[in-house]
């Protein structure tokens, strides 16, 4: 069945996985991520305007892309992990146990990494984000949540407890982390930190609601005039995962581009939204996210080959058909490109 490699993508994870975080230093905003899982292998791809597309879930959620989108992609085309659209909007998961999706009901349904693809697509706000929220269901196997941000520095945190959304925003969002506990126990915890109204010290050990206190109080002890990049990525080496922190990116929505490094090539790389054309008449540009090569025309075989190389390295998709693999890299050839569809404002 279309998507059954999907619907069981994540299904067996038990580990803790990554942590993020939208911060403002020096007037400019950024957004950190890293990305904690069993592989690392992966494609930085450009996606583009007006291109028609569809979900591939029971009930499909159908729309035309608004905005070109930079993403993270392991599992294929359309189902990215990360990344930010031109109008600056920034979205990125997050494993949460507690998580219950919505019930099948009379909405169209997206799949967990779909709904990032979505929102990018669609989004130029984070008040955008929740009415698609609103309006769609999302399934899956694997508990999720995301925090998402937009270019102007507001953030929301998305989960789903108890089959409803919850999200945290502006003054419900004291600080804007988010790490592998819902977004309540977190702040419960911090609260018990010192300068944050407790009298713990702060921690520096990597399970989830330490990651999460380590975050805020770097976060809040960021020096005047710093480098917000540059101190995004100390943040992020701070909080990593030994031998399993894979990725660690940057978005940049002022400078309209993404900083990546990751544990096989550390160097930082940056990709701008300038360097490419945008428009769906353009193909999709694809780079390996480990490699510094150029970016190149985006074929179905390098989708099938990134699909059949991050399940073999992941341990509970290693023994997954080749029917399902197929299934999944050629999704997006329905993607179909509609030129005349209103073009997207400009962020």
């Amino acid at each position: 069945m279309r998507m059954l490699a999907l619907l069981l993508l994540f299904a067996a994870a038990t580990a803790d996985a990554c942590t993020t975080f939208c911060m403002s230093s020096d007037g400019r905003v950024v957004f950190g991520a890293n990305y904690d899982w069993d592989t690392g292998v992966g494609l930085i791809m450009v996606n583009k305007r007006s291109v028609a597309k569809d979900s591939g879930t029971g009930r499909p959620a159908r729309w035309v892309s608004r905005f070109a989108s930079i993403t993270l992609n392991q599992y294929g085309r359309d189902y990215p992990t990360g990344g930010m659209n031109e109008a600056g909007l920034t979205v990125a998961l997050m494993a949460l146990g507690q998580t219950q999706y919505p019930a099948v009901d009379e909405r169209p349904s997206v799949g967990i990494l779909g709904w990032i693809q979505y929102q990018l697509d669609l989004a130029a706000t984070i008040d955008d984000v929740l009415e698609l929220s609103a309006k769609t269901r999302v399934t899956g196997v694997m508990g999720l949540h995301y925090l998402v941000s937009d270019r102007s520095g507001r953030a929301v945190t998305i989960e789903y407890l108890g089959g409803n959304i919850v999200a945290h925003r502006d003054a419900a969002l004291p600080v804007a982390v988010l790490t592998n506990s819902t977004y309540d126990d977190s702040v419960a915890y911090l609260r018990t930190i010192a300068g944050f109204g407790g009298r713990q010290s702060v921690p520096t050990g990597i399970g989830s609601l330490e990651r999460f206190a380590h975050a805020a109080a770097m976060i809040r002890e960021t020096p005047a005039g710093a480098d917000p990049v540059a101190r995004a990525f100390e943040i992020l080496g701070a909080v990593h995962q030994p031998g399993y922190t894979r990725w660690s990116v940057v978005y940049d929505p002022a400078a309209a581009a993404i900083h990546v490094r990751t544990d096989v090539s550390p160097q930082i790389r940056t990709v701008s939204f300038a360097s490419f054309a945008l428009d769906c008449t353009s193909a999709v540009k694809i780079a390996d996210i480990n490699g510094g090569g150029a970016f190149t025309d985006y074929t179905t075989a390098a989708n099938l080959a990134l699909v059949n190389a991050a399940y073999d390295a992941t341990p509970f998709l290693a023994g997954a058909s080749p029917q399902d693999r197929t299934d999944a890299a050629l999704h997006p050839e329905s993607d179909v490109c509609r030129p005349a569809h209103p073009r997207a404002m400009r962020p």
